[in-house]
């Protein structure tokens, strides 16, 4: 189990997800960047904060936090981007089609 930061702070610095964005890959089929994934959350005053190494770890966190957790403004940051929860899902979605079109084109 993750360990959970909780923070208190306002949402001055906290970045709104983008519908342009995109999941980063390394040049080549199946290789993603070895970033660490933030998820955020919040509820009520309180902020909740965990990294996690890989995107379904991170994907995996954020909707267990939205379903059972009923927290609210979940975000997942790849280091270089945030995204919601739906955005997120998409980008890794699209991300998988795309290596698994590269991989059979290879063969």
């Amino acid at each position: 189990m993750p360990e959970i930061d909780q923070e208190c702070s306002s949402l001055a610095g906290f970045e709104r997800p983008t519908a342009q964005s995109r999941l980063a890959l390394h040049h080549g089929v199946g290789y993603a960047l070895a970033t660490p994934f933030l998820v955020r959350a919040r509820r009520d005053d309180h902020f909740f904060t965990v990294t996690l190494a890989t995107a379904k770890e991170a994907y995996e966190q954020a909707v267990e936090w939205q379903v059972v957790g009923r927290l609210t403004d979940i975000s997942i940051n790849d280091g270089d981007k945030t995204f919601s929860i739906s955005e997120f899902s998409l980008v890794m979605a699209l991300a998988e089609i795309e290596n698994t079109v590269g991989a059979e084109a290879k063969d």
